[in-house]
């Protein structure tokens, strides 16, 4: 192998090296991976859970997994404004209905839109009963 396919094929490992892990470059900023909100049960719910919230372009998705939610009930979910403890209960953005514990939705808000420490998932008892919040879980800050 000659030096320059050498040094060639040295750099082009190192800046593979350097780049894992380090998140996508767009416009000369960096942008991280997933972000994880831990669910938290409320009003002696027992249900507790994640929402992952995954960068999509100008868009988020948005996949929620709840322990205890009860079979067959479809329980709304919503980001709001504010933080567990002080819920702007307006909606922010609608969220695909809870059932069986699981829900999928891409909402139009960037994600750093979400990480600015003003936003909340929560998840109601039931479409009859949705003034009951069974889960919260605030946004992380980026």
């Amino acid at each position: 192998m000659t030096r320059s396919v050498g040094l060639t094929l040295t750099m082009a490992a190192l800046l593979l090296v350097a780049g894992t892990g380090c998140g996508r470059m767009r416009e000369g900023k960096t942008v991280g991976g997933p972000v994880t909100v831990q669910l938290a049960p409320q009003n002696n719910s027992g249900e507790s859970g994640t929402a992952t919230l995954t960068e999509e372009g100008a868009k988020t998705k948005v996949v929620i997994a709840v322990n205890g939610a009860p079979v067959g009930v479809s329980q709304p979910l919503h980001i709001h404004r504010g933080t567990c403890a002080q819920l702007n209960p307006q909606p922010a953005y609608g969220l695909t209905t809870l059932i069986n514990g699981r829900s999928e939705t891409t909402v139009d808000v960037p994600l750093a839109t979400l990480r600015t420490g003003e936003f909340a998932i929560n998840g109601h008892k039931s479409a009859q009963e949705a003034a009951t919040y069974v889960f919260c879980g605030n946004i992380p800050r980026a």
